[in-house]
């Protein structure tokens, strides 16, 4: 990881004197997280993630198992409380669990890459449910061995486990690998290579996951210049390689590919150390997830103060999270992070902290839901000199069309909201490509957990309360589509539907599904959408 130096110094103050700042709406936190036992150099937030309303942060430098042993915190974003806190059976000095994190439904991955089960610095990984709070599974790649630094990187996504090994010599110095496991059984289902692999490309020292491809980051690559970085995008049920992503003008030291993030049809890679508007100012890159083409590249629009651009990155839709923590609007690397538009490339809005400060880092690592997002400062000092923080930020719009719900092939029709404002007075759920003549219920909630009821297809709105509203025997039309206004329509009986009365349009995070039949039986659930509605 690149660290600043006198000479990088000289080429920050470059970036800044270079760019007028582009002029949008800043926003600051919604909450601050701090550990309940917080101390001096725990690095809390040194990795971030988040899914509803479960925070997960890293605290890599704690020492409740010795030091440097590492801890990771769940928090509840609406009650801005400490849940539960995660460590690992077997546990010990300098083994940096929590260097990264993911969520899935209730299940989280936390990263160890200094572990040396398998030999010095080999890693690990492990998996806990986030609602006990107890250890799952303990993960080791079957070919593990020292400085591999496997769990360097994760993501997680249904029943699919991506760890990132970037120093795995794979015949060569650290050309890297990642390697794919099962949850449900903690099985090792797959390694994944490059298939031009070179030495110390780092391939695996980013990861990423939407279900169905995975996005891997090697930002030591030297095509087309030394550490230019590269990012490679893979099938995930067939393990196959199907793109290899470089951007238009990689240059000598841009490390593209530090962070990656995928979303459906989007591919968003950073490369941090770009230096078109002055050294080391940054970027990111959009890419065709189908074509592997390129689709923008994004410059800081705030580029007066934004530094590292690209250090870390989220994507949900069309909107980019973007952190930059050398960012100066709060002194010397306090950090920013900003959404932008990836349509029109426009910054929607700025992130900071309100109480950022000189050398806090903000931005080092940040993760979206589409409503909400969370950036960690891990050189914050408010319990203990780089004791970390973390801040949970709600975003403009809250999003809408959020697909949240769609890795289980058994989850049959497409679901969109027509609006999530509800000023016009209308708003309908339609789903398509279904069943036809089916009984059907459209289903509303704000729960996250997704769970099998009927053994086929996944219901993804359990963990709370969960309404249904009037069903429509046969009405879903021969080519299997149907549609309902949530502001008139009226709840089935017990159904518990906030509707009528503009319940629904009070600014939560609702999630929407249809229930109907495939046949008799068994039942089925159509994917899941979420919108912030207004």
């Amino acid at each position: 990881m690149n660290v600043p130096t006198t000479n990088s110094l000289c080429r920050l103050f470059a970036c800044i004197a270079i760019v007028t700042p582009a002029r949008a709406q800043t926003i600051n936190e919604t909450a601050k997280l701090l550990p309940a036992d917080g101390a001096t150099s725990d690095y809390f937030g040194q990795d971030v993630a988040i899914e509803g309303t479960t925070a997960v942060i890293a605290s890599p430098g704690d020492d409740d198992l010795g030091g440097n042993s590492g801890s990771v915190y769940l928090f509840d974003t609406a009650t801005e409380t400490q849940t539960v806190k995660l460590l690992p059976l077997d546990g010990d000095v300098s083994d940096s669990f929590g260097c990264s994190v993911a969520i899935s439904g209730t299940t989280v991955l936390v990263g160890a890459f200094s572990d040396d089960d398998l030999g010095e610095r080999s890693g690990s990984a492990y998996l806990f449910d986030a609602t006990t709070g107890a250890q799952i599974a303990k993960l080791l790649a079957a070919d593990g061995d020292t400085y591999d630094m496997f769990g360097f990187s994760v993501a997680l996504k249904g029943n699919t486990a991506v760890i990132g090994a970037p120093g795995d010599a794979c015949g060569m110095l650290s050309c890297g690998s990642v390697y794919l496991f099962d949850t449900t059984t903690g099985s090792q289902i797959g390694k994944l290579v490059a298939a031009d692999a070179s030495a110390n490309a780092t391939f695996g020292w980013s990861v990423s996951t939407d279900g169905k491809k995975v996005l891997i980051g090697a930002p030591g690559d030297n095509a087309p210049a030394l550490d230019s970085g590269s990012a490679y995008l893979f099938d995930l049920p067939s393990q196959t390689e199907l793109f290899k992503l470089v951007p238009t003008n990689g240059a000598y030291a841009d490390m593209f590919g530090t962070s990656v993030a995928i979303d459906g049809a989007t591919a968003l890679i950073g490369a941090p150390y770009n230096d078109d508007l002055g050294g080391q100012c940054g970027a990111a890159y959009a890419f065709d997830t189908g074509t592997g083409a390129q689709t923008s590249k994004l410059l800081s629009p705030d580029g007066a103060t934004a530094i590292w651009f690209g250090y870390s990155v989220s994507v949900a839709g069309s909107t980019a999270l973007i952190g930059a923590p050398a960012a100066i609007d709060n002194g010397a690397w306090s950090g920013s992070a900003q959404l932008i538009d990836l349509t029109t490339g426009a910054l929607i809005t700025k992130l900071l902290p309100s109480d950022g400060a000189k050398g806090d880092f903000f931005a080092v690592t940040a993760a979206m839901d589409g409503t909400r997002a969370i950036g960690g400062a891990y050189f914050k000092d408010d319990l203990g000199t780089d004791s970390g923080a973390a801040y949970v930020f709600t975003l403009p719009g809250g999003g809408c069309n959020v697909v949240f719900c769609d890795t289980d092939a058994n989850n049959v029709g497409d679901v969109t909201l027509s609006t999530c404002d509800c000023s016009g007075g209308s708003i309908t759920l339609d789903l398509s490509t279904s069943f036809v003549g089916q009984f059907t219920y459209p289903l509303v909630g704000l729960g996250t957990t997704a769970v099998s009821p009927t053994g086929v297809s996944q219901l993804c709105l359990a963990g709370s309360a969960i309404g249904r509203y009037t069903k429509d025997a046969g009405a879903i039309s021969a080519v299997g589509t149907f549609s309902v206004d949530l502001l008139n329509a009226n709840s089935a009986p017990g159904g518990g539907v906030p509707t009528i009365g503009g319940a629904l349009c009070n600014g939560n995070t609702w999630r929407f599904q249809y229930w109907h039949r495939a046949g008799m039986n068994p039942s089925r659930f159509s994917k899941g959408i979420s919108g912030t509605i207004n």
